[in-house]
């Protein structure tokens, strides 16, 4: 499968690219080490900083300091917190660029992350793109160790596994770029989404990833690397694998009303991945009964996480070995946690509140 990466040919011009940096009460070193990575990065760039209405006063005067040192960057202020379709909206309308890349305001990008972005761009049928991305946290503690795995297998095997086929389903949002042709079109469907009559909030990476996809190719570039920051503590991680659960399933249910007739790959991808979480909770429920009838069964069920988890990480014990270790004890924080979360996303889909803020 992964003998089939199409190798883009690169560009045979220099487009302008339009950087777009939704950002809401950031900490102000990430702030700033996210605009000095953009700026010193390759690439032909108009770079949009849309304060979405912060409340901390650093954030404003860090922002002032940022255009006083690069005059360059195109700052606009909300009033007041509109949420980061809104801030989409506006600086997609505003930009120049032949293409869009969105970033959010804690990444920080490799040198040539752009320019190894935007080159499968040479393909007309490609309509987005999605980054490598990284964490930069990795050595906090045990959980960032652990997340840094899952990161790894989520790109570098499962995107690119979905990238042989043009069919990625998530344009992260650390990293991403869209043909700016194809998004003008649905821009008011992405900024004004309704789903069970409330205004949608969260789940912007994945609610854009599925427009474009309907009609155009979505793929993975492995060399566009960018890092981010991802939660060192439990409960904030939960709280945000429960925010992301909630977008895939909405996503996931609105894909399916065009999934037959973009691909029959396409189609099976949902169908595999929707399935798999009510047929293993009928499974665990079972095992969990099991256990006090069978306490021997225990035993047996740890050895088949630790066998499984590394049938599925094969991939990545050869390719990252030092990333693989930590995905043994991210198989137990998925079966004993994470795969609960399920459904408690489905019984909060009509939430929207954002769940880390």
């Amino acid at each position: 499968m992964f003998s089939r990466e199409k190798i883009y040919a690169p560009l045979d011009y220099d487009p302008l690219i339009s950087i777009i940096i939704p950002t809401y009460n950031e900490q102000p070193d990430y702030l700033e080490k996210c605009i000095e990575s953009i700026i010193n990065a390759d690439g032909n760039k108009e770079i949009y900083i849309i304060d979405d209405g912060s409340k901390d006063k650093t954030t404003k005067k860090i922002l002032k300091d940022l255009k006083v040192k690069y005059p360059e960057l195109i700052i606009h202020s909300f009033k007041e917190n509109s949420g980061k379709r809104k801030a989409h909206e506006y600086a997609f309308k505003k930009a120049k660029g032949e293409f869009l890349v969105t970033i959010d305001s804690d990444t920080i990008v490799n040198k040539d992350a752009f320019t190894n972005l935007i080159r499968p761009f040479s393909d007309k049928k490609v309509g987005a793109i999605t980054g490598n991305i990284k964490v930069y946290n990795r050595n906090d503690n045990i959980i960032s160790k652990m997340i840094s795995a899952r990161y790894w297998s989520a790109f570098n095997f499962e995107r690119n596994s979905l990238s042989n086929w043009c069919i990625v389903t998530c344009c992260s949002g650390p990293l991403s770029a869209y043909r700016k042709e194809y998004v003008m079109p649905i821009l008011k469907e992405y900024s004004n989404q309704m789903f069970l009559g409330k205004e949608c909030t969260y789940g912007d990476d994945r609610a854009l990833t599925r427009l474009i996809l309907k009609d155009y190719d979505i793929v993975f570039a492995r060399n566009s690397i960018a890092y981010t920051g991802c939660p060192t503590k439990l409960k904030d991680f939960l709280k945000q694998q429960i925010r992301w659960k909630k977008s895939w399933f909405r996503e996931t249910y609105l894909t399916t009303k065009f999934m037959w007739k973009r691909s029959k790959l396409l189609s099976w991808e949902i169908f595999i991945t929707t399935i798999l979480p009510f047929l293993g909770l009928f499974v665990r429920l079972s095992l969990i009964i099991s256990f006090f009838i069978y306490p021997i069964i225990l035993l047996y069920y740890i050895m088949t996480i630790i066998i499984m988890a590394i049938i599925r990480n094969m991939y990545m014990l050869f390719e990252n070995p030092r990333e693989f270790i930590y995905s043994i004890p991210y198989a137990f924080i998925h079966e004993t946690l994470i795969f609960w979360l399920y459904p408690i996303a489905l019984i909060q889909l009509n939430d929207t509140g954002w769940g880390t803020r």
